[in-house]
């Protein structure tokens, strides 16, 4: 057996990647990186009694030579006799119409049609050939690009997918490696020319900076790749720490709504912290990571941590990080209190007043109405009928006990009140526009909970 797939089995062996009887779908593009894959399996078939594929998908990006890329991948498949899967998508349609990330658009088209693929001819596991400068040019990515918000992991060796997962077994060999099995086997491949183009980031990266690290070290690549395996296997415990931590603080109320205490989220490791919100993210954005960044993680990250006051985050596609005090939300539709017009209360009935609050006014004192709160009044002429608005700009109440009126907006910081529910809190106010009380909160010194010569009793019901 070669040494080249030798030490591509041993690493199998090592991450437990196949097992005996699997059916394996290899992922071909042509290049020399998939086409030393389908012959390491070819070869290893046997051994590990598999069943191939060989899946190939032509973007339309090329023209011609795309669709020779196709032809190539197919008469490989008739040689080695692996059944060959192929089809041409309409990425240059979708852009068209779309617009967006050409090479967005090919990955999400490329991968549905590996999850039809796996799951009408059940295989059990698709098979990538990326390698160990995949690996360094991946890393330097993430640390250029900010866009790791956990950890340095790099490309997963394996990973869930469709009806059952992504390897990669090419992960502990180098490109040059690649590239001498190739030519020992004598086999051609396909070149992709924009591959040598410094349009994208991975290529100039490629073409640049990995060869200086190379000069520094000629094992870099194996450096990193053993710094990456620890990486991942302790971002795998973590997460799984995280996990049982998001089920301890987070409710779920609907698919895009949660809630959770900072004063609980506070008491965990910060490492806890950042994976908790990751997940959170996770589950609001459909599990996908591309608008995910440690800018954004961090800005929540310090807003979960602050204490007082309210905090509003506007996160990507029209959600919300909304923090009032201790309780975080995470929303798509962020609760709001609808202004409520001016009011007049009508007497011996009860009035909706927003905010969760009924209200009952009556001249008849020894009238019994089931309520929360029961406060006596004295009115006179001048200042009925009393009314509801919400706050206006100067708004003050006097308070018993105080010398002075309070502003109306300190106390909603005093008590806690989000700044959405602020806009439309119902404030009970005379004709004279005196405010007697700022309704469920705190009630002005014209109000008394005990009887002595008040004319008038206001009843407070929550619903």
């Amino acid at each position: 057996m070669h040494p080249f797939i030798l030490k591509v089995k041993k690493y199998i062996d090592k991450y437990q990647l196949i097992q005996r009887g699997d059916r394996l779908l290899l992922a071909c593009s042509g290049g020399a990186d998939s086409v030393a894959a389908v012959l390491t399996f070819h070869e290893l078939k046997k051994l590990y009694n598999l069943q191939l594929g060989i899946v190939h998908t032509d973007h339309q990006l090329r023209g011609a030579e795309s669709a020779e890329d196709m032809h190539f991948v197919e008469q490989l498949a008739i040689r080695l006799d692996i059944s060959f899967y192929g089809t041409t998508l309409e990425v240059p349609s979708r852009v068209e119409a779309e617009g967006g990330n050409v090479q967005v658009i090919c990955r999400e088209e490329r991968y549905a049609y590996f999850d039809t693929v796996m799951k009408q001819e059940n295989f059990d596991k698709l098979v990538f050939g990326h390698h160990a400068d995949d690996q360094i040019e991946t890393i330097i990515m993430s640390l250029v690009r900010g866009t790791l918000a956990s950890s340095l992991t790099g490309i997963p060796i394996t990973r869930p997918f469709s009806n059952g997962s992504i390897i990669r077994p090419f992960l502990c060999v180098t490109k040059d490696e690649i590239l001498d099995y190739v030519q020992f086997q004598k086999q051609a491949f396909r070149h992709d020319p924009s591959n040598d183009k410094h349009t994208y980031t991975r290529n100039r990266l490629r073409h640049t900076v990995v060869p200086l690290l190379r000069q520094e070290n000629v094992h870099v690549a194996d450096s990193i790749r053993t710094f990456v395996e620890k990486q991942q296997q302790d971002d795998h415990f973590l997460q799984t720490l995280a996990k049982e931590k998001f089920d301890q603080l987070v409710t779920v109320k609907s698919e895009s709504s949660f809630f959770m205490d900072s004063m609980q989220f506070r008491e965990i490791p910060v490492a806890l912290q950042r994976r908790v919100i990751l997940i959170l993210l996770k589950y609001l954005y459909d599990s996908s990571s591309a608008l995910l960044n440690n800018r954004l993680i961090e800005s929540i990250l310090t807003a979960c941590n602050e204490q007082d006051g309210n905090t509003v985050i506007h996160l990507p596609k029209d959600f919300s990080f909304i923090r009032h005090y201790s309780q975080i939300q995470f929303s798509s539709t962020p609760l709001k209190s609808l202004p409520i017009q001016s009011q007049i209360i009508d007497e011996d009935c009860w009035v909706e007043v927003g905010t969760g609050y009924s209200i009952y006014l009556t001249r008849n004192l020894n009238e019994q109405i089931p309520s929360d709160e029961k406060w006596f009044i004295q009115l006179d002429s001048d200042s009925l009928p009393l009314s509801i608005r919400t706050r206006i700009e100067g708004d003050r109440i006097h308070l018993k006990g105080m010398s002075t009126p309070k502003k109306v907006s300190r106390l909603f910081i005093d008590e806690k009140i989000s700044s959405e529910k602020r806009e439309g809190w119902p404030i009970l106010i005379s004709a004279k526009n005196d405010i007697m009380a700022v309704i469920g909160l705190r009630c002005g010194q014209q109000l008394e909970k005990n009887r002595t010569t008040q004319n008038f009793v206001l009843y407070v019901k929550r619903y």
